[in-house]
């Protein structure tokens, strides 16, 4: 395991040898050889999604939907049994900051989601109705932050949007 300082290094200037070492390592696995990420992690949102969008049919399944945990990169792969799970786990701490960064940022904003849906979800399990258009906003939601997540891992990075304050300046 490197330092914590070596790590932070790595994540603003990342050895350019062991980038292009794993780049040539992932090939021909679902880990993209330009991002050195796996929209496999994207597996593990995936289920709280599909629990969300059965909620307004079967209520009980509040009950998976709280059970579920968030998981790092890390701890997902090292789960997943996937052949490729070690190469994964390494390649990531190689990936470089101009898709580690919003990607790690997306999933925070995943997790945060999720907890607060739990939340939501919670203080409206007396109300069916309510229940089943509510979860469907969070699952839809979620979606596109995968959605997101998987333009980043194949490196589209998203664009950053302007504040009307902005495009009031550029006329």
């Amino acid at each position: 395991m490197r330092p914590a300082m070596d790590m932070l290094s790595t994540l603003i200037m990342p050895d350019v040898p062991m980038l292009d070492h794993f780049r040539r390592l992932v090939r021909d696995t679902t880990i993209d050889d330009n991002t050195l990420l796996s929209t496999d992690y994207f597996n593990h949102f995936n289920e709280v999604i599909m629990l969300l969008s059965m909620l307004g049919d079967m209520p009980d399944m509040l009950e998976e939907i709280r059970a579920w945990q968030p998981k790092t990169y890390r701890e997902h792969f090292a789960a997943s049994g996937l052949a490729f799970a070690p190469l994964a786990i390494e390649a990531y701490e190689y990936v470089p900051a101009e898709f580690r960064v919003p990607f790690d940022a997306n999933t925070d904003e995943m997790n945060a989601l999720i907890a607060e849906a739990v939340e939501v979800l919670d203080g409206m399990k007396d109300d069916p109705d309510m229940l089943g258009f509510t979860a469907a906003d969070y699952w839809q939601r979620l979606q596109r932050l995968v959605d997101k997540g998987s333009a980043i891992v194949h490196g589209s990075l998203p664009q950053a949007s302007l504040d009307q304050s902005e495009i009031d300046a550029l006329f």
